[in-house]
């Protein structure tokens, strides 16, 4: 099934989201990026039902569904808390989807093993939500939202509330849950939406910064903002312009000369935050550094006019 908005508009007062066109081809996962308050969940909540747009139409499959109640909109939604029923199993809470759509309960129940019995999670089946880690909630959550077999996913999320272990436990489930399904998938990491997605989508201040192939739009981000976003932190005075690079992207060399101000030894790494006449930028250097002086060239960036 296909997603397609046009023109989409939702404005809170002090921020509008849009108008936004944006099309997600049948089986395509599409991450959507971007700061803080960039309208990414907002956009999200559009295409489930959940927040109904100012202007514009929501496509799901080629049918207009703007007006259409999200019950009704064949799409499943993980949400970065799993709000789970803390009175219900869990295999009660994966079936509760099926039986509010009217499925009988014998085969609401048989469906809800099925797709546990896929993620991994039978033998939680008849434990609560309080009995569970975070991790496990999320797991169910993503359980749940499979039940009814949509075929357009839309997460909004989903590890915020994890520690970075955790995200490495649920991540390869929600890549599992994704397969052979259209997928808008909202978070402010860019590492995580690569992880799931081949296609990203910048969004920015409630507009669309930058749009294509994940790898692609990394190595080559099209305008400044989008650059400093994916991580292009560094910036120095250039015959070009202003060169941006990231911290990983510099090796020995006799290109530039900084003075040392900090060195952090960090998770097998050492990073060097230097002085480059009155420019700080941030290095992750091979091996010690020294703690006077580092010269350094500057092998991978992003040059724009200053």
């Amino acid at each position: 099934m296909s997603i397609e908005l046009r023109g989409v508009l939702k404005n809170f007062g002090d921020f509008a989201l849009g108008p936004i066109d944006l099309a997600v081809a049948s089986g395509e996962r599409v991450a959507v990026v971007g700061p803080s308050g960039s309208g990414k969940s907002t956009l999200l909540r559009i295409v489930a039902g959940l927040t109904a747009p100012d202007g514009g139409r929501v496509y799901i499959d080629g049918v207009d569904v703007t007006d259409v109640e999200p019950w009704r909109r064949g799409v499943g939604m993980v949400f970065q808390s799993p709000a789970l029923f803390p009175s219900m199993t869990v295999l009660e809470n994966v079936a509760e989807p099926l039986l509010s759509r009217g499925v009988g309960r014998g085969e609401a129940f048989s469906r809800a093993r099925e797709v546990l019995e896929r993620l991994g999670l039978a033998r939680l089946a008849h434990r609560y939500p309080a009995q569970l880690s975070r991790g496990q909630q999320q797991r169910v959550s993503i359980a749940r939202a499979l039940a009814a077999e949509p075929r357009v996913l839309l997460f909004d999320e989903p590890l915020t509330a994890l520690d970075i272990p955790l995200r490495g436990e649920v991540l390869p489930y929600i890549y599992e849950a994704s397969r052979g399904r259209t997928v808008l998938y909202v978070t402010h990491d860019f590492e995580e939406a690569t992880y799931i997605a081949e296609r990203v989508v910048v969004l920015m201040e409630g507009r669309v910064a930058a749009d294509g192939g994940a790898v692609e739009l990394f190595e080559n981000p099209p305008n400044p903002r989008v650059a400093e976003f994916l991580g292009y932190s560094n910036k120095l005075p250039s015959g070009c312009g202003v060169l941006y690079f990231r911290p990983w992207d510099v090796k020995p060399g006799a290109t530039h000369r900084g003075v040392v101000l900090a060195v952090w030894y960090r998770a097998g790494r050492h990073e060097v935050l230097v002085d480059v006449g009155g420019s700080r930028v941030r290095l992750i250097w091979p091996g010690k550094p020294p703690l006077d002086v580092v010269e350094f060239d500057v092998v991978k960036s992003r040059c724009f006019p200053g």
